[in-house]
Parts: C-alpha cells; structure tokens; sequence
C-alpha cells in the first residue's frame, strides 16, 4: 500500500518534467523562425556611347578627310615639295585641323609637344625654326597666309606649345592650325646638302568635362 502513492508521485513528476521540456522546445523553435527579410541594389557602368577620339584632316584645302593617326609617326603633313630644296629665308607651309569625332560628351585641351626624330642630320634640324597658328583655313594655310593666334613663335623643331594650347568641343567642331618651316635667312653653307630625316610632332589630348 505503501508503493502506490509513491509510484504514484514519480509518475506525475515524470509527466511534469516531460510536459516543460516540450513547452522548452516550442519556444525554441519559436525563436528559430524568427522573421527575415532582404534588401538588394544594383547598377551598370559603362564610358560612354562611343569611344572618345581625336581626329585629324591634314589635306591642304582641309577637305574633311579625318582619319585617327594616333600612332606614331603619324601622317605626313602635307608640306610643298619645295620642303626637300631649301635655301636660307625658305619657308614652307602645311595645315592640319583637329577635331573631336562626332558623338563625344567630353571637351579635349590638347598641348602640341616638340619634334622627336630628325636625327639624319643634326645640323639641319638644329638650325631649322618653326611657327605654328590657330585660325584661318587650311587653304589659307597652303597659300602661305598663317593663322592668327600663334601657339609657337620662330622656335626651334623640338620646342612645343604650352599645356593645353588647343581646345576641342565636343561639337565636332574643327580647329585649324598652321605649320610653318623656315631655313633662316644668313643659314650656313655647310648646311647645304643635309637631310633631316623623319621629324615627328604629337597632340597629346586630355579630356575635360564642358
């Protein structure tokens, strides 16, 4: 008679037991599905519609023949053959026009570096001088009639213009420039007869936001 009561209380201490660690483990299960949620954000980037180019046209009547001669040495320009039998006082002319090619977003300052090359004959490229103007045509150019804002004065082959001389916009629009060679007046005679060889100049662009 004893056992029973006891057995009794163990039975419903185990049922207890039992009944709180259920209750344990609905609230963890709770806690477990807690609510979750996300967030994303996305973009593209890209440099534009068309690839951002310079253009040259170095015909002498500036007929709109624009090509890319960006890699050296470049195109010839389009100097007299009178270039190849120079006397002192001598000066030959040669325009070239720049522009941005059509479809850009972004202005250019262009800076013209100084003549690398020329290395036939030192001496004569040494002794020769250029100028170079913006403005006019080219037609003007090739008859001898310079432009009207000088970017380089009577300097030497190897002499270039200041940081970004040059403005291109994005309009397409071209600018023209004008070459000019001389063989100084009272030149030597012993720089008759020499050769400079290939003498190469380069616009170096920057693009710049209008």
């Amino acid at each position: 008679m004893t056992d029973q009561p006891q057995n009794l209380n163990r039975r419903r201490k185990v049922r207890a037991l039992l009944a709180g660690g259920l209750v344990l483990g609905i609230g963890a299960a709770i806690t477990l599905a807690a609510w979750t949620d996300n967030v994303f954000g996305n973009s593209d980037f890209a440099t534009g519609d068309d690839a951002w180019n310079i253009q040259a046209d170095f015909t002498p009547t500036g007929a709109g023949t624009w090509i890319e001669a960006d890699v050296s040495p470049g195109e010839p320009f389009t100097f007299p053959a009178t270039r190849l039998d120079l006397t002192p006082g001598d000066t030959v002319y040669a325009p070239v026009a720049l522009r941005l090619e059509p479809g850009q977003t972004l202005d250019a300052a262009v800076t013209l570096n100084g003549a690398t090359g020329g290395t036939t004959d030192p001496a004569l490229t040494a002794a020769l001088r250029y100028t170079v103007t913006q403005g006019g045509t080219s037609t003007d150019c090739t008859a001898g009639t310079p432009g009207p804002t000088a970017l380089v004065t009577d300097a030497v082959l190897t002499t270039g213009s200041v940081a970004n001389a040059i403005t291109l916009v994005a309009d397409a629009t071209p600018v023209n420039l004008c070459f000019a060679v001389t063989l100084p007046a009272g030149s030597p005679n012993t720089l008759s007869g020499l050769a400079t060889g290939q003498v190469v100049w380069e616009f170096v662009g920057t693009s710049v936001t209008p």
